[in-house]
């Protein structure tokens, strides 16, 4: 997806609603409730394209804002698809090669001494050597603005368990939110404490290191005036983490998405981000500041212009200048089938004449909320006549066709144990010979688990 530059990100927000079907069939009336200054916008009338994700989650359709945008759409910007990565043909580096995995229910496995048992076993017969492992707060507290009190008392025996299985530990965490000025601080003391509790423990109770998987891209405001003052605190803030982390002897790491390194696809403008003074791209600034990456490269074919091996080729060619170790990141948890819709054009103002297509509709009610509808049947619309009664302003856009995007084509959660091992083994094959390929990290623990042990 790199030619085309990712869509997978920023919903602002978010609304479920119940429902029996299917992707195939009518939707019922849903909505979702947006803050217009997030995207740069004094109010609905300034609104003139946009895009919404429709997501058919097992719980209900969810529906999602990517953007709201003022002005005319821009002509589509493209790129050249990326060159075929080569077939390594240095097959003797396998014993370089790890295997990472990521792991969020720490505290069951801190609790639930059984279930921990399994854990080690799985750790064991799967060969993982590195295990991203969420930093669970102590029994009884809770994490507050980037800080988690762990206990290590509690993680430290865990730790030395996984070390025993041949399984280093990076203490992970991660929240959209920790791009914010007022979060840096909380972030700064619980690495702080991963350094006193790394000097205070016996050698086995040890972390490897630390990692953070942050996801700027979905803070609110990243589609709007904020991009720049987001990345420029997300660099910010791994440079903290960075400094503090290397006086305990720490490795540092973080999680990206494959397309970070690309253009937006509207401007063709990079992400980039300003840190002590320069100017960058924000992969760089990243790049030098790290020991590691994960690249969460989603992706259930390995070749081809959308597949794991070209989204991982540019990042794994930057790793190699410097000096930083790339995994490519592997998915197995269930995911869900979306449909993107951009919307544009003419104003139509008020409801839709009909529910024979899709419309997008845009609403300020009495108390100056705005909330976008998606409608597509006569009876949603009916529906939509009712609750939007006495409504200041209504604009209404045809939803366009949309744009699927397959959850079988990000997880191999459908797809089973073979497809996953014949697509893994290609891409070990491709990369097993390039010197800043670290390994694969599958995403996550409950995931892998679920998909090996379906028949």
């Amino acid at each position: 997806m790199r030619s085309t530059v990712p869509v997978l990100f920023c919903l602002a927000a978010s609304a479920v609603v119940p429902t029996g079907g299917g992707a195939q069939e009518a939707l019922p009336l849903i909505s979702v409730e947006v803050d217009l200054g997030a995207y740069g916008l004094a109010g609905p009338s300034e609104v003139r394209r946009g895009r919404v994700s429709v997501a058919y989650a097992p719980e209900g359709i969810r529906l999602g804002m990517y953007y709201l945008r003022e002005g005319s759409i821009p002509p589509r910007v493209t790129y050249p698809d990326p060159p075929p990565m080569p077939v390594s043909s240095t097959l003797d580096r396998v014993e370089t090669r790890q295997t990472a995995l990521w792991v969020w229910n720490t505290e069951e496995l801190i609790r639930d001494l059984a279930e921990r048992e399994v854990f080690l076993d799985f750790l064991e017969a799967r060969g993982i050597t590195r295990a991203f492992l969420y930093l669970a707060a102590a029994e009884g507290t809770s994490p507050s603005a980037g800080y988690i009190p762990f206990s290590s008392e509690e993680i430290g025996p865990l730790v030395a368990e996984m070390r025993a299985r041949g399984t280093l530990a990076y203490a992970l965490d991660g929240d959209r939110d920790y791009v914010l000025p007022q979060n840096h601080a909380g972030v700064y003391r619980t690495v702080e404490r991963l350094v006193e509790h790394n000097r205070a423990v016996p050698e086995e109770q040890r972390f490897h290191g630390v990692r953070y998987d942050i996801e700027p891209y979905l803070a609110q405001g990243f589609q709007g005036p904020s991009r720049s003052l987001l990345l420029d605190g997300y660099v910010e803030l791994i440079a903290g983490v960075s400094r503090i982390a290397r006086v305990g002897g720490l490795a540092v790491a973080v999680d990206i998405p494959f397309w970070f390194d690309a253009p937006d696809e509207e401007t063709g403008v990079y992400m980039e981000a300003v840190y002590q003074g320069r100017r960058a791209r924000v992969l760089e600034h990243l790049m030098s500041l790290v020991d590691d990456i994960a690249i969460m490269d989603y992706r259930t074919i390995a070749e081809g212009a959308d597949g794991a091996l070209a989204h991982a080729l540019h990042e794994l060619e930057m790793g190699e200048a410097m000096g930083v170790d790339v995994f490519v990141g592997v998915e197995t948890t269930r995911l869900v089938d979306e449909d993107l819709h951009t919307f544009f054009g003419p104003i139509r103002e008020g409801l839709p004449p009909h529910g024979d297509l899709r419309w997008v509709v845009l609403e300020e009610g009495q108390d100056s909320r705005t909330r976008v509808w998606v409608v597509d049947s006569e009876e949603a619309l009916l529906e939509l006549r009712e609750r939007t009664v006495g409504a200041r302003f209504l604009r209404h856009w045809p939803a366009g066709r949309p744009i699927r995007v397959a959850a079988d084509k990000q997880s191999f959660h459908n797809l089973g144990r073979e497809r996953m091992e014949r697509v893994t083994d290609t891409i070990v094959r491709h990369l097993i010979g390039a010197p800043a390929f670290a390994g694969l990290a599958f995403h996550d623990y409950r995931g892998l688990r679920e998909l090996l042990s379906r028949k």
